[in-house]
């Protein structure tokens, strides 16, 4: 027997009508495109750090952002901050 949850079917289309309108509305040369860039370039190489043998950073929105902003010598001055006491 097949169990129909309608509030997960909504829930489902809410998703991919909002997603579908993001989409739509996205901006490759705009503020908040670039910042994401950033972001997920910074997480990678945050993530490609702490494989390392070396100190160990927080991954977290700003730190990324910093990160994925300035790229290696980005990563290098949040490794210095942490290690300031």
């Amino acid at each position: 027997m097949v169990v129909v949850y309608p509030r997960l079917i909504l829930l489902t289309a809410g998703a991919g009508l909002l997603l579908a309108s993001f989409a739509l509305r996205f901006d490759p040369r705009g503020k908040a495109a670039r910042a994401l860039r950033s972001c997920v370039a910074g997480l990678f190489l945050l993530l490609a750090w702490n494989l390392l043998p070396l100190p160990h950073l927080g991954v977290n929105p700003l730190s990324a952002w910093l990160a994925g902003s300035l790229g290696l010598p980005g990563a290098g001055l949040l490794a210095v901050l942490a290690r300031l006491p």
